[in-house]
């Protein structure tokens, strides 16, 4: 609560009155007054400013508003600049102290103008305001926790430090695309579709001549064909070829291999990336355009539809998963420690104070942690007691209970669960990954197990996509695009049920197309960007040479496996992916839709 500038007068103060009270009243007295005088006036500014903050704290509220150059909005773009607007405004009639704004900027946020900082003495019917500008860098939520305060007197003799939490969650969706540069061409024939093919039902809603019939009763007038009536002498009426809108069903890969990197970089922002453009260009072609969404337990299916709603619905869901966070099944607690420690002493200090969380400091002399929940090692066998008595070990079993309070009080759980996450490591670990994953903050996490096996590797999807592409299969027509958007690299021997899903839909005249996501740092296979042999001494230069060739390796053999199925197979590195889907779209309306 002191400042040093306080703590000096606070002394000073102190020792003049004990100078006085040391010294005759002669000599001493105007000392011992003074120092009183000064003492009591720090008392009585320390006891305002905390009856001030006492009683106007509560009362603070934050008003948060977004605006683009249109107006206020609920919903982000990618790649859109939206200016911020803080305003933080009070109910009581106390005028609380000079006060430090800072806003919070998100993860995944850039600031573009302005700064997320203020300054101001917040009364009733004052606001402080905040403006700045920022730019969404990737699709998916943007979570905005609250503002940051610091209080202090005029004398700058005392401070307090508050956050005020207000968790507001808005969607990023993908960014908009040239949608008319990616619409079909004219039609080069007039050809009718061969049997079994679906046209729409409503008639007359194409541009392009098919019949001339003879006029009956009911038909529009606008619709007779006038020439053709004075050359027969009785009324002619034109009919116009329906549009054939083209069923394309994307299966959009959001598993924990994708989700590998920084949000924004990695290969699930890319198939997001391929996705949106492919759905917008689609429906600017008044085609209906589908979605699926799998992991490793489950899928979500959007049927296929070309409205204004189901787009933004698509871009919606798009967004959901364009940040979802890795999940590791067995995190390292001793690196997820700090991060959430930091994170819960700037959203949660009022957690982590020392009247409401405490630590004693006999604890792990008394009640030791079990030898079956910790982590040994060999310094455990060597010297046991030593680092069990160590100040080291006491901090961190410190930070340990404190964060597992804070665990306990953030997601509701009951009072057993403070003791379980203290004791046991892996509960723990669990615990802070969804700590951290809820408030948007980056964590690493271990790819490789200690025999050296990929941990993401996720065999269990392939038999979730191949009962979504079974069940959109069901549910489709004739002649419908399914595109793969999913990495199958560490899956080329476990793949049999995807091909069989994958025969099935080919056997009902479908097209298939597969999309596997790339690494932006690795070149393509075909490219000349792979590095030549490094020598001896370089182990960093093979090791990642090597780590590009069995990435090649996995590509080709993937295109392999799907090549004896006639499936095309590309990688998602380009733009190439979006104009292949949008010529497969082409070539099913325009050639009548024949393999």
């Amino acid at each position: 609560m002191l400042t040093s500038r306080g703590w000096w007068l606070l002394l000073t103060a102190l020792f003049l009155a004990a100078l006085g009270a040391a010294l005759p009243v002669a000599r001493g007295g105007t000392a011992a007054i003074l120092g009183l005088t000064v003492l009591v006036w720090v008392v009585f500014e320390w006891c305002r400013f905390l009856f001030a903050l006492r009683w106007g704290v509560p009362e603070l509220h934050i008003e948060r508003e977004l605006r683009d150059d249109r107006g206020p909005v609920v919903t982000l773009w990618s790649g859109r600049t939206f200016t911020v607007i803080v305003r933080i405004s009070t109910t009581s009639r106390l005028s609380l102290p000079f006060a430090l704004i800072d806003d919070r900027l998100p993860f995944g946020v850039k600031l573009v103008d302005g700064g997320t900082n203020g300054a101001g003495q917040v009364s009733r019917g004052k606001p402080v305001e905040i403006s700045y500008r920022i730019r969404c860098r990737s699709s998916g939520p943007v979570r905005f926790e609250g503002v940051r305060l610091r209080f202090a007197d005029p004398q700058g003799f005392f401070f307090h430090e508050a956050f005020l939490r207000r968790a507001v969650e808005y969607p990023a969706l993908p960014p908009l695309v040239d949608a008319e540069a990616n619409q079909r061409h004219t039609k080069h024939d007039n050809m009718l579709p061969p049997p079994g093919i679906h046209r729409l039902r409503r008639a007359g809603s194409g541009s392009e001549l098919l019949d001339l019939r003879d006029y009956q009763p009911g038909d529009p007038p606008r619709m007779i064909a006038w020439k053709a009536s004075a050359r027969k002498d009785k009324l002619i009426v034109k009919e116009l070829e329906n549009d054939v809108p083209v069923r394309c069903t994307m299966l959009v890969d959001a598993s924990q291999a994708v989700r590998l990197g920084p949000p924004g970089n990695n290969a699930l922002a890319r198939l997001i990336e391929i996705a949106s453009s492919v759905a917008q260009a689609a429906l600017g072609n008044r085609d209906h355009v589908g979605l699926i969404t799998f992991d490793e337990e489950s899928s979500a299916y959007m049927p296929p539809s070309r409205s204004k709603r189901h787009l933004v619905d698509l871009l919606r869901r798009l967004s959901e998963i364009g940040r979802l966070p890795v999940a590791a099944s067995r995190p390292d607690a001793e690196s997820l420690i700090p991060l959430a420690h930091a994170l819960a002493q700037e959203v949660y200090p009022d957690l982590l104070d020392s009247r409401l969380n405490t630590w004693r400091w006999w604890l792990p002399i008394l009640f030791p942690r079990p030898e079956y929940l910790r982590s040994l090692t060999l310094g455990d066998a060597v010297f046991p007691w030593w680092r069990r008595l160590s100040l080291t070990e006491w901090r961190q079993q410190a930070v340990r209970k404190r964060l597992a309070a804070v665990l306990t009080v953030v997601n509701g759980l009951p009072p057993g669960a403070l003791a379980l996450m203290h004791e046991d490591d892996l509960h723990l670990s669990i615990a802070l990954q969804e700590f951290l994953s809820m408030h948007q903050v980056p964590y690493p996490v271990p790819m490789y197990d200690w025999r050296g096996k990929y941990l993401f590797a996720s065999p269990e999807k392939v038999e979730v996509l191949a009962a979504a592409l079974l069940t959109a299969v069901r549910r489709g027509r004739d002649n419908e695009l399914f595109v793969l958007a999913a990495d199958l690299f560490e899956l080329t021997g476990r793949m049999e049920p995807l091909r069989r899903a994958v025969r099935v839909a080919l056997g009902r005249h479908h097209r298939v197309v597969l999309i596997c996501p790339w690494s932006p740092d690795i070149p393509l296979p075909d490219s000349e960007e792979l590095e030549p042999a490094s020598p001896m001494g370089d182990v960093m230069a093979e090791a990642r040479r090597s780590l590009i060739l069995r990435y090649h390796r996995a590509f080709q053999e993937t295109r392999r496996e799907f090549g004896r199925l006639a499936v095309p197979v590309v990688c998602a590195k380009h733009r190439e992916p979006v104009q292949l889907i949008l010529d497969r779209m082409e070539q099913l309306r325009v050639a009548g839709i024949r393999r």
